[in-house]
């Protein structure tokens, strides 16, 4: 096969097309975090040792009162558990989840930052906020950070 895509794709001069067999595309990822529970593990990722994929949004979606925010903490306790140096954002729109209710799921609630935004415009505005101000800290000196909107 001659390389006539991949010229071709190099003279589009476009950081946003590349060849799907580079491996280059957004939606790639190189991990996975650990949600704390084998069963969800396998259910998102195929592998009890899996979880969410580690450059991707995740949503728990579901009625009020069925486990949303419980399977959120457990995600949150894997995260922190396994990255020393992490952190989390944790949006709470609901204002259900407290100081107690983290330390009694073993969760280092000094690594826990919790906003609470009145509407989805708030949300917006302090989620880009804490995201543009991330971005600004070197690579090599970023820590890994987790965000939940709950």
């Amino acid at each position: 096969m001659s390389n006539f895509f991949k010229n071709f794709a190099e003279d589009l001069k476009d950081e946003d097309t590349s060849i799907a067999a580079d491996g280059n595309a957004a939606s790639e990822f190189s991990g996975t975090i650990d949600t704390g529970s084998y069963m969800l593990n396998a259910l998102l990722s195929g592998s009890i040792h899996g979880g969410i994929p580690n450059n991707k949004v995740t949503a728990f979606a579901g009625e009020s009162a069925t486990g949303k925010t419980f399977f959120v903490m457990g995600c949150v306790k894997a995260f922190l558990d396994n990255n020393p140096d992490a952190g989390v954002m944790y949006y709470d729109t609901e204002a259900a989840v407290t100081k107690k209710m983290m330390e009694d799921r073993g969760i280092d609630t000094t690594r826990v930052m919790i906003s609470e935004p009145q509407t989805i415009q708030d949300f917006r505005t302090k989620a880009l906020n804490a995201i543009e101000l991330y971005e600004k800290t070197p690579k090599d000196k970023r820590p890994p950070f987790m965000f939940v909107l709950d």
